[in-house]
């Protein structure tokens, strides 16, 4: 793995990027912190982003969009995605943290995720994001308003990955923006504080015999009936 250091006494890390990560994140930022703001899927927004509409004001999903786009414009936060710490050393003040980061295969600042890749990829995977209800492809971007707004590829499907055959999304990328040659990295931060929002936990409703789950196809999860209900 490649070995990146940075060092910055005087920032925080937050671990999570769902939506308690994002608004600590932004009122470390706003106060004038430099924020890293881990997340271990390829896109910050966790469960928040995935539901229709919200309690009371019944608001539509895309009610933290401007959180999202806000906190991955703002000059203080640094996203770090597709990555997980692997290790903390140090004390209050002075925290010593080794994130491993896995390659998103996609270049971030290339990236106009204008989705042409996807549509000429032939790999359908089903998408955990609409609970695998529906499909998306094998190079993909989680959800619309997803930040970073940059197309990644499973590495568990990807033909090139795992068979080195294909390469389509590479031919059809006008921005070229796809590297394969991407490889994981190990990066050091020292900051001064650390604050985890790592979210939950969700039921594992598929286990044998819980609510007859498996036995009927209008039984669904919460979070199933979220996805069912939203719009697009």
């Amino acid at each position: 793995p490649i070995i990146k250091k940075q060092n910055f006494l005087g920032s925080a890390m937050v671990v999570g990027g769902g939506i308690a990560g994002i608004h600590a994140s932004m009122d470390l930022a706003d106060s004038g912190f430099y924020v890293y703001m881990v997340e271990k899927s390829s896109a910050i927004g966790g469960v928040m982003a995935a539901l229709d509409k919200t309690f009371p004001q019944m608001i539509a999903h895309l009610n933290p969009g401007p959180q999202l786009v806000e906190s991955a414009r703002h000059a203080n936060i640094e996203i770090v995605t597709n990555a997980t710490v692997q290790e903390v050393s140090g004390n209050a003040g002075n925290f010593t943290v080794m994130v491993r980061k896995q390659p998103r295969y996609v270049d971030e600042e290339k990236c106009t995720a204008c989705g042409v890749c996807a549509s000429y990829c032939p790999v359908p995977v089903p998408d955990p994001y609409d609970e695998n209800l529906s499909h998306r492809k094998a190079i993909h971007i989680p959800y619309t308003q997803a930040a970073p707004s940059a197309y990644t590829v499973d590495p568990h499907h990807c033909l090139f990955l795992n068979k080195q055959e294909c390469k389509q999304c590479t031919r059809t990328c006008a921005a070229e923006a796809i590297n394969f040659d991407q490889r994981p990295e190990v990066l050091t931060y020292q900051v001064g504080a650390l604050i985890l929002s790592p979210g939950f936990s969700i039921f594992n409703h598929k286990r044998e015999g819980v609510y007859r789950y498996a036995e009927s196809a209008n039984i669904v999860s919460g979070k199933e009936f979220e996805r069912i209900c939203c719009a697009s």
